[in-house]
């Protein structure tokens, strides 16, 4: 054998000689993972915090109270259609108009040609979402029975 050739023998004790010597892994202690908390939440600061939160939430709540609300309007258009071509228009128009809630502001109307010579209400109104219900509102167009045959909303729309 050469002298310069390194034998298997050789390069495991050289590898035994370099390498740290092993040390026995033991199981970490439930008290070591307490002390090492990555997040950094201690319960004294997490009390702090919930207090504070609160105190910002009830802040919040007395200064959205004090808030004047605006109500949800809609504005509603409808088709109201008479029993036929002679129905007075103006009559029924004038009937509908007197239809009075709290909440309902009748706006502009118009005639519209359905055939025949027949022409139904076209009507807007404005309502608030909480006092007025479309339901109730037709139901009390559709009372006026010697002048409406039936009443549709032809649009709403959310103001």
């Amino acid at each position: 054998m050469n002298s310069n050739q390194t034998t298997p023998e050789d390069i495991n004790a050289i590898n035994k000689s370099e390498l740290p010597a092993e040390k026995p892994v033991s199981a970490p202690a439930e008290e070591e993972d307490d002390d090492d908390d990555l997040f950094g939440s201690d319960s004294e600061t997490d009390e702090e915090a919930e207090k504070l939160k609160a105190q910002r939430l009830e802040e919040y709540r007395k200064k959205k109270a004090a808030k004047p609300q605006e109500a949800a309007k809609s504005l509603v258009i409808l088709d109201v259609k008479p029993w036929d071509d002679e129905t007075p228009m103006d009559e029924l128009e004038k009937s509908v108009r007197e239809i009075a809630m709290d909440g309902l502001l009748w706006g502009s109307s118009k005639l519209v040609d359905i055939g025949y010579g027949i022409k139904k209400l076209q009507i807007t109104c404005v309502i608030e979402d909480d006092k007025v219900g479309t339901d109730d509102l037709t139901e009390q167009i559709m009372d006026l029975e010697d002048y409406v045959q039936s009443v549709d909303i032809a649009s709403f729309n959310k103001l």
